[in-house]
């Protein structure tokens, strides 16, 4: 049974992943902890100083599939967090075709580019 566990916690620390960076409002105040985990399913989620204020996936159809914008507000600031997924398609010398994903995050803290993430 042991075996299952570990193998649960790999496959969830293969499918989530998470990036932080810090911005500082003015000078009187502390700086805040801005970080973007990747979960499953294409799923993000901008926290500011562990409060999260935008949680977006990726849309599965239509005509912008491989981006997407959100709002939030943070301590009457307003919070904007951008994504855009670009797709690799691989052939290996058997024929066997692979896809992968890459995606780069944006946040935005009153239309100030405040934080780029690479997943």
């Amino acid at each position: 049974m042991k075996q299952y566990y570990i193998l649960i916690v790999l496959i969830l620390a293969a499918c989530s992943a998470s990036q932080f960076t810090y911005y500082k409002p003015s000078e009187d105040e502390q700086a805040w902890r801005i970080s973007v985990e990747k979960g499953t399913w294409e799923n993000f989620i901008c926290s500011i100083n562990d409060s999260v204020v935008i949680d977006e996936s990726f849309p599965l159809i239509g005509f912008n599939y491989n981006s997407f914008e959100k709002d939030g507000t943070y301590r009457d600031r307003n919070i904007k967090m951008s994504g855009f997924r670009t797709t690799y398609t691989d052939t290996d010398s058997d024929g066997k075709t692979s896809t992968t994903h890459a995606y780069q995050i944006r946040v935005f803290i009153d239309e100030e580019e405040v934080g780029y993430f690479a997943f």
